[in-house]
């Protein structure tokens, strides 16, 4: 039976984020999201005017559910609370994250996000354009590593591609790569997301003369 009197933006654009999550972007359109929800595509339109407007709806709703923390301990403890929320959004909606990692708009909750950012960095008496450069290195860092995360270059290496990688050298010579095979391999996402945040914020600490 027909849902076109039941439906709204809002079911829309969370069945929408659900067909994201699942399949990725390659496999979405607004045909396949209309049949999944038992409509026809053309009643999709009485409540989104376009798939573009539709993924709007779906990257703010879902920026939107960052776990932003409360404006309180060192600009370090709020920089690294925000950097693994905007993470953990990432591996809770793979498909949606990577539609924002190329979303072109600004949605208002991610000048939710922003805002967020700059309060915790003002609070370390970093300059208008200091707060703004590391703003963009911080959310700039944590997105593109969470991309990896989700586009399987940042994981483990099966034996398969472990072998690869050492049939790959054996073409030139490459001494310190071959040394560092299993180094290479052994990928502990969480450990590596880690240590490149803490890199990051050392390096914001003497930029802000070690306030905070």
């Amino acid at each position: 039976m027909s849902q076109r009197g039941t439906l709204s933006r809002e079911r829309i654009v969370e069945a929408a984020i659900a067909m994201l999550d699942q399949g990725g972007k390659a496999h979405f359109s607004m045909r396949k999201l209309a049949g999944a929800m038992g409509v026809d595509p053309m009643a999709l339109y009485h409540h989104v005017p376009n798939r573009q407007a539709l993924m709007n709806g779906v990257v703010d709703q879902v920026i939107g559910e960052c776990d932003l923390p409360q404006p309180n301990g060192s600009w370090q403890e709020q920089v690294r609370a925000i950097c693994h929320a905007f993470r953990d959004l990432g591996h809770r909606h793979p498909g949606v994250y990577l539609v924002y990692a190329t979303f072109e708009e600004w949605v208002l909750n991610e000048h939710r996000l922003n805002e967020a950012m700059y309060a915790a960095l003002r609070s370390g008496g970093f300059s208008s354009q200091a707060m703004v450069r590391a703003a963009r290195m911080l959310l700039a860092y944590t997105e593109n590593f969470t991309c990896w995360e989700l586009t399987d270059w940042m994981a483990p290496y099966s034996p398969e591609e472990r072998a690869k990688l050492i049939e790959s050298l054996s073409e030139g010579d490459f001494p310190l790569t071959t040394e560092l095979v299993d180094e290479i391999a052994d990928v502990d996402a969480d450990a590596e997301f880690a240590y490149g945040l803490d890199v990051v914020i050392r390096g914001l600490e003497a930029e802000a003369g070690g306030k905070g």
